[in-house]
């Protein structure tokens, strides 16, 4: 019994874990298969040999180096600019006093219970008056102006200890000496985090960039997945191929990060103790 309640959690959290990398363990494999293989029945985990000739058919019969590109300059845009809105937003909201501030922060929260879908007739006119559509700009600045990272951070600001502040405005510090000097040290694992969070966020975006993105040469990696898809039959090989090298940038920033990735979650709901 004191065995069960001691590794007991332990098991149920491999145990799911395993559940939830099978698809992906099968979409690896797959990408790699030879096409006999992959409707073989049984199912085979191990293929009879190994292939690149999905990998070679998609970079040679697809533009995908560019939808690979297009992907990243969006997703780094995104990330860059959402944290240097939400980052001065959150501080204003947390750290200063201003008539309102309130108001304007639970007509923030309201905002960001409007699913994602409403805005999309108001932001489809807004993006073709500005000539924004097809341009990265067009499907980045929608994502940037999400008030989730404002939420999430101001959460974060809001508990760290008010002492410090006080120290550093003593020092004569300014408003944004604090926030330069005292906040964004602190926060360094939270930001990192909410970066990591919204880089995914974007680099998986697929609504809106297929509303916004029509000429084949500036989709990115969701569209582009979709439009391998072809209208009478389904090349699964290519497809999950496609859907492998996807998933490897959003994998490899997640594998350099993830000690501060975890650490910025475990603090993000706690702030920093005095």
């Amino acid at each position: 019994m004191r065995w069960i309640k001691r590794y007991g959690p332990y098991l149920v959290l491999y145990g799911v874990a395993f559940l939830w990398i099978i698809p992906i363990l099968w979409m690896a494999d797959t990408a790699f298969k030879p096409t006999r293989d992959i409707f073989s029945i049984p199912p085979k985990w191990i293929p009879s040999h190994f292939t690149t000739e999905h990998v070679q058919r998609l970079f040679a019969e697809w533009p995908f180096a560019r939808w690979l590109l297009n992907s990243l300059i969006v997703a780094g845009s995104v990330t860059l600019g959402s944290l240097l809105v939400s980052v001065p937003a959150a501080f204003s909201f947390s750290r200063l006093r201003w008539k309102g501030r309130d108001a304007v922060f639970m007509f923030l929260l309201v905002f960001m219970l409007l699913p994602w879908q409403v805005n999309v007739i108001p932001l489809f006119f807004m993006m073709t008056k500005f000539r924004f559509l097809n341009t990265y700009q067009g499907v980045a600045l929608p994502i940037i102006a999400m008030p989730i990272g404002v939420f999430l951070l101001r959460q974060f600001f809001i508990n760290i200890p008010r002492d410090l502040e006080d120290a550093a405005r003593i020092d004569g510090c300014s408003s944004l000496g604090v926030l330069l000097r005292v906040i964004l040290p602190l926060s360094r694992p939270v930001l990192a985090a909410f970066g990591v969070y919204i880089f995914n966020y974007a680099w998986n975006e697929f609504f809106w960039s297929m509303i916004c993105l029509r000429k084949p040469q500036m989709v990115t990696l969701p569209v582009g997945l979709k439009i391998l898809q072809g209208a009478f039959e389904i090349d699964y090989g290519l497809i999950l191929a496609g859907a492998f090298m996807a998933s490897l940038p959003s994998l490899a920033v997640f594998l350099l990060l993830r000690r501060q990735i975890i650490r910025g979650f475990t603090l993000a709901g706690s702030g920093v103790k005095g």
